[in-house]
Parts: structure tokens; sequence; C-alpha cells
């Protein structure tokens, strides 16, 4: 779930610009070390996993979760 109130200011709700930066962000919580895509990200953007500011550097979102593992004992 994204908080409307992280989308950067000077953006109008109800918008274009404020519906792309929106769609930008990545869930709350969330960082580009969660998504399948950091090393490229990271080598492409210079972008460093846990300092970012919550938004895919790459247009549009290409965030996509790390699949985990799951154990079967």
């Amino acid at each position: 779930m994204k908080s409307k109130n992280r989308v950067m200011s000077g953006y109008k709700e109800g918008t274009k610009d404020w519906q792309d930066q929106y769609d930008m962000l990545l869930d709350d919580g969330v960082t580009c070390n969660d998504c399948r895509h950091v090393e490229r990200c990271c080598d492409i953007f210079g972008q460093r996993p846990y300092v970012n500011d919550g938004c895919c550097q790459f247009h549009p979102n290409r965030f996509s979760p790390i699949a985990k593992v799951v154990n079967a004992e």
C-alpha cells in the first residue's frame, strides 16, 4: 500500500503529473533491495539499494519483488 502523502509536493492530486509520480512510488516500507532488478538499477543509475526515496528509478515502474524461497521441510 502506498501513502498518497509521499508524492512530491508541487503536484496537484488528480492531475496526470501527480498520478505519474504516485505510480513510481514503491509500497510503504519497501526498498529497492526488495526488487529482483536491484543490481541492474544500481549499475545503471548509481542508486544505492537502501538509500532511496521509496521510488522506482525506471519509468514506468519496473519493481518486481524477489521470489521468496519456501522451505520444504
